[in-house]
């Protein structure tokens, strides 16, 4: 069938962010907001992470239960529209037998005798844990329309200065290589007010952030505002836009 030119502009299929990689210092709030995410499933695999909090949440300790759950949410029709993944830093430490195997299996890794992949020679297992843990996002992500990735951030001094930078606190170039396929990287911070601040802002150079979506690109979302009562309000609809219709 030959391919048919366009001849006007073709409207964009969606704003929602299909890759949103959220990360933050720890104790921030990071789970509490996504377990009042619609219709999303906390893939908890830090095993403990939700336990004091309300949420749609699974438990997850292997790559073997990670398999069996995305097996079973596609057996039942694929029924969520966001899964979070929390947290990624945890998914690292838990491929590490998959990575392992992955370098074995290669001509160079047929003669390692040690049982840690990252003891490899010349590095080589940074490549095969990257790796591993693409292989579990992607399936991961057959299982919804929305994958969200939770991480850790690891702050770094610049200089004499105050200043730090805030990366994705992952091994080697994890970080960069998982920001790289993202549609969007939001920090997730709290303001003065108490509010749930997630920034998208790439002009702080300092932290590693951006977005594709024209909604997100450069901009600072309060996405959890708190009230008066103590309470927070949640606005997920300002980073998926389709939430509000």
């Amino acid at each position: 069938m030959p391919i048919e030119l366009p001849k006007n502009k073709i409207p964009a299929e969606t704003q929602d962010p299909k890759n949103l990689i959220i990360f933050s210092k720890p104790k921030i709030g990071k789970s509490t907001a996504l377990a009042n995410l619609p219709n999303c499933l906390c893939v908890d695999l830090e095993g403990g992470g939700y336990d004091y909090i309300d949420a749609m949440k699974v438990k997850i300790s292997s790559v073997k239960e990670l398999r069996e759950l995305c097996k079973a949410i596609i057996d039942a029709g694929k029924p969520y529209k966001f899964i979070a993944l929390d947290t990624i830093s945890r998914l690292e430490d838990m491929v590490k037998p998959l990575a392992l195997k992955l370098y074995l299996d290669t001509p160079a890794g047929s003669k390692f005798t040690g049982d840690d992949v990252l003891d490899a020679a010349m590095g080589a297992g940074y490549q095969y844990i990257r790796k591993a843990m693409e292989m579990c996002i992607d399936m991961v992500a057959k299982c919804a329309p929305n994958i969200i990735l939770v991480c850790h951030s690891k702050d770094a001094a610049i200089g004499i200065s105050d200043l730090t930078t805030r990366q994705i606190d992952l091994l080697g170039k994890s970080g960069r290589i998982l920001a790289s396929k993202s549609d969007g990287i939001g920090f997730m911070s709290r303001d003065e007010h108490s509010n749930t601040i997630l920034s998208f802002n790439t002009n702080d150079t300092s932290i590693e952030a951006g977005a594709r979506p024209i909604h997100l690109r450069n901009k600072e979302i309060v996405l959890g505002e708190m009230l008066e009562n103590g309470t927070i309000e949640y606005h997920w609809e300002r980073i998926f836009p389709s939430l509000s219709k």
